[in-house]
């Protein structure tokens, strides 16, 4: 009984962070998690801006849908990205003095997005993961550019041998190389766990995941 119990707790606390996942993602287009669009939507109330004036990183940022082979390496090497929030120069003032006076109660990253630096003009291999990406045309692309050009480009290495002879790169299995010696691979989720994907201007493949995940716990509940 007491096992039975701590079962039900247990698919009670999931089923509560599936439907609060599925309210957030009815709610507007992104694939940002619903704590983070809580926190942003209260920073944005808050310095009396809209959440749109306020975007995550990943709600500009989709992979190619030719590449999907590649999404979910690449949302690893970019899901710190995503999950940070692009404020405009005009907003920087507001945004940094809020942030600094209030207790957010949970990690918010923002970028302060002016002009890109001119770092001159780098050659792209074919094979970045750069290549493999669409950003949302509009107030952030040249500075998210600029930005994934600088930071992100790395070879999405077909074999483990241009993994080795890169400086920067990702298998399709998640490994990321991020210098001549940093080398990390988080399997605390799956590569190909879409629940976890942040990135993309479309949810309804990630919704429609959070609805039958949410009924199957209901049903599991239940019994």
């Amino acid at each position: 009984q007491f096992a039975l119990v701590n079962q039900k707790a247990e698919k009670e606390k999931e089923f509560a962070a599936a439907t609060a996942e599925v309210r957030a993602l009815r709610r507007q287009p992104s694939n940002i998690p619903a704590h983070m669009l809580d926190l942003r939507a209260r920073v944005a109330q808050e310095v009396g801006l809209s959440e749109t004036a306020l975007p995550f990183a990943g709600e500009w940022i989709e992979v190619d849908h030719d590449q999907a082979a590649w999404q979910g390496a690449i949302e690893r090497v970019l899901h710190g990205l995503a999950l940070s929030v692009m404020v405009e120069e005009r907003y920087y003032a507001r945004v940094s003095t809020y942030v600094n006076e209030a207790h957010l109660g949970g990690r918010l990253v923002y970028h302060r997005t002016g002009r890109p630096e001119d770092l001159g003009a780098r050659p792209i291999a074919s094979n970045s993961l750069w290549q493999k990406l669409r950003i949302k045309p509009g107030t952030f692309a040249l500075w998210l550019d600029a930005e994934i050009k600088q930071r992100f480009d790395y070879v999405c290495a077909e074999s483990l041998q241009a993994f080795r002879n890169a400086e920067r790169a990702v298998t399709r299995e998640g490994q990321i190389r991020h210098g001549k010696s940093r080398h990390e691979k988080d399997d605390r989720f799956r590569v190909d766990d879409r629940s976890r994907w942040v990135l993309g201007f479309d949810n309804r493949e990630k919704l429609a995941l959070f609805e039958r995940r949410a009924q199957e716990l209901a049903e599991e509940i239940a019994d």
